[in-house]
Parts: C-alpha cells; structure tokens; sequence
C-alpha cells in the first residue's frame, strides 16, 4: 500500500467520524427542539385556561349570570325586560365563545366542565327561549349560539 493510499484511507476515516458527530449533534439538536416545543405547548394551554377563565370570572359576566340563575330563573320569558335580556345574552354569548375556544382545542374542557358545567346547564336552560328567539331565521339565525348547547 503506497503512502498516498494511505493517507486517502485516513482522511476518510476523518470525514466519516465528523459526518456521525454531525448527524449525532443534529439529532440531539433535534430531540432539544422536540422537548422546547412540548413546555411551549403547556405554557400556552396555560395562558389559554388563565384567559378563558378571566373571561368568564369578569364581574360583568358573574353578574349577569347571576340574573339569570337567580332571577329570571322562575320568570316566564315574555316578561323579561330589556335589561334582563341584555344580562341573559351576555351569558348566552360568553357561554358561546367559551364552548367554541374548547372546540378549537385552544383550551382542554375538563376544567370548565368540572367548575362552570352546572352553571352552563342551568343557563341553557333558562335561556332557552331567548336562544330559540335569536336563532329564527328573521333574527340572526339557527347558528347562533349554536355552541352553547
């Protein structure tokens, strides 16, 4: 075997072993990447259930669901007054938008099913006349507040 041969043989040895640290330092790289990716998944789940959950604790919506759960509970529909009703859709609405967050996947929905699912209910229930009311075709149609439900 002649010196240039060699030689050849050693500088492949060489490039060979700094391709596999290379393919080796990508990959560790890589599983990095992966491993940031999931914490910044988590803490953006996080912020997502922190602002849906100030969105539904907003004294304006507690309040209004408070007029609905206790108010307008045992009062027929008809004689709501402009003020009740106005209560009873901000709670038709932010129970909407809540519902469709979820659908997105944005937020996982065993946290406001646990906390606010009797709540949703017992408003559904009460507003369901005015639901049925906006969902006339004349009105804003039948995919309003669709989530609601």
């Amino acid at each position: 075997m002649t010196l240039f041969e060699k030689w050849q043989i050693v500088i492949q040895v060489v490039g060979i072993s700094g391709l596999l640290i290379t393919l080796f330092i990508y990959y560790k790289q890589l599983r990095t990447m992966s491993e940031q990716l999931k914490v910044d998944r988590g803490a953006s789940s996080a912020q997502n259930i922190l602002a849906l959950t100030n969105f539904l604790q907003a004294p304006e919506v507690r309040s209004a669901r408070e007029t609905v759960r206790t108010k307008l509970v045992n009062k027929e529909y008809t004689l709501w007054d402009d003020a009740e009703r106005s209560e009873a859709s901000m709670v038709c609405s932010t129970y909407d938008v809540a519902a469709i967050i979820i659908k997105l996947g944005l937020v996982p929905s065993q946290p406001f099913v646990e906390n606010w699912g009797q709540s949703i209910r017992h408003c559904y229930e009460v507003t369901k006349a005015l639901i049925d009311e906006m969902q006339k075709p004349e009105n804003s149609g039948p995919t309003y507040w669709d989530d609601f439900e």
